[in-house]
């Protein structure tokens, strides 16, 4: 039989790496956007 224990802790060790994994793709898309802005500026700035 499989360890219900077992289990809740593999379930609540995959929960933690998906929640992870999310907050780095936000972060990592809002870095993106702010590096594509500051480029914006730059180029409007020189034409």
């Amino acid at each position: 039989m499989i360890n219900s224990k077992n289990v809740v802790s593999a379930l609540r060790r995959d929960v933690a790496f998906v929640w992870h994994a999310v907050i780095a793709v936000v972060f990592i898309g809002f870095a993106t956007l702010a590096v594509a802005a500051a480029l914006l500026d730059v180029l409007a700035i020189r034409h």
